[in-house]
């Protein structure tokens, strides 16, 4: 009989799932509350429903008696992949474990009760924002939304004269109403970014790459990652061990995580966010031509029940890249320079000629998502040094 699977999530970074479902001969079904999706074309039905909206997703996911359901690269839909998961009886998290992961107040408040590193961080409400002018941390801070994602109400703030504004900003994004503000933690080698796979609470797999912050328009909103990272292999087993210490008191058992890390000026790691699922935009496929690791090929085997086998061959230097524009404009089309075309192992856009675009200042302003991949990192880094320029100059706008 064919087996069914319920897909949260129909956006161009979560087409991969869709098609590692239609490869292996699943039947699809399909939510998201945006009716023009380009996932619903590739799946056997589509349903306009909120991957949040939960009590409607368990129903479709009755009707149909489906035997798996996935939210690929998506903090607000795990947490109703772990409801589903569980009123079904299939493998998975709890909910508890997800949204303790998933809710950035909560989640600091969980690294400080277990003696974790953490950021000097205080969350506040919409009543709450009188208490803003009492902020007891240094500035400068960072102000996010405790439940948003991709960058998004994300602001680092200098001094108390723009605190207010951007804070209210911030609370736009924020679904439950609630933002942190948090000392801002210098990463002295650069952000660490990547995805573990764990079993059974056990870290079986991760690959962290160093994250590149280049973008003129949004400083905060990475542009890329190199995968793996330059950082001493002694300095990421110590970060590796703390994540696996980290989700073992979390209660998080199986899947993948998506991973942000600093490490300041005395060597403290930070681990600022985990996220219970995989990293958007592609960020698995360039983690499996670094490593070999195809994490949404396990991430099937597990939900269905099959042995999920870790392979981690060399590492191949993979840079991960998000097409952008810095100012707004008419999408043309995007020509890449030739010296790089022997490079490039995958490329998607999410925009079509003539369609508008954003500045990267902006929520949903990826253009699309280039992988990159080099024998050594001597290769790599003769390109490197122009890349970012070649990359901007070949994004065509009118």
């Amino acid at each position: 009989m064919e087996k069914k699977i319920l897909l949260l999530g129909g956006s161009y970074g979560q087409i991969p799932a869709i098609k590692e479902a239609n490869k292996r001969g699943l039947y699809t079904i399909l939510c998201d509350y945006l009716p023009d999706n380009p996932g619903r074309e590739l799946v056997d039905i589509y349903f306009n429903v909120s991957t949040t909206d939960k009590e409607n997703v368990l129903k479709i996911a009755r009707d149909h008696q489906i035997d798996a359901v996935f939210a690929y690269a998506s903090d607000p839909a795990a947490s109703t992949q772990a409801y589903v998961s569980k009123a079904l009886d299939f493998p998975g998290n709890s909910e508890k474990s997800i949204l303790l992961l998933t809710d950035k107040s909560e989640f600091r408040c969980f690294q400080r009760k277990n003696n974790f590193n953490v950021p000097a961080f205080q969350s506040f409400s919409a009543h709450g924002f009188q208490k803003l002018e009492s902020l007891n941390i240094d500035f400068p801070v960072f102000v996010k939304p405790v439940d948003a994602s991709d960058s998004k109400g994300v602001f680092k703030v200098e001094n108390i004269n723009n605190l207010k504004e951007k804070a209210e900003i911030a609370l736009s994004f924020s679904r439950c109403g609630k933002i942190i503000v948090e000392e801002f933690i210098e990463a002295k080698g650069g952000i660490l970014h990547g995805d573990a796979f764990f079993l059974d609470g056990e870290m079986v797999f991760c690959m962290l790459g160093d994250q590149i912050l280049y973008s003129k328009v949004n400083p905060l909103k990475p542009v890329s990652t190199l995968y793996p990272s330059r950082y001493p292999d002694a300095q990421i087993s110590c970060i590796e061990s703390e994540v696996a210490r980290i989700v073992k008191k979390s209660g998080f058992k199986n899947g993948p995580l998506n991973i942000e890390v600093r490490v300041n000026e005395n060597g403290s790691i930070f681990i600022m966010e985990i996220g219970p699922r995989s990293g958007g935009d592609l960020t698995p496929e360039a983690i499996g031509y670094c490593s070999g690791f195809n994490m949404l090929h396990s991430t099937y085997d597990f939900l269905f029940g099959k042995p999920v086998i870790v392979e981690n061959r060399q590492s191949y230097p993979t840079l991960l890249y998000s097409l952008h524009s810095n100012r707004a404009g008419i999408f043309k089309g995007f020509e890449l320079n030739n010296d790089l075309k022997p490079f490039v192992k995958e490329e998607q856009l999410f925009v079509k000629p003539g369609e508008n675009v954003k500045p990267f200042s902006e929520p949903g302003s990826t253009l699309g998502v280039l992988i990159l991949s080099f024998p050594d990192f001597d290769v790599a880094y003769v390109y490197l040094d122009n890349l970012y320029h070649s990359l901007q100059e070949s994004v065509k706008l009118a």
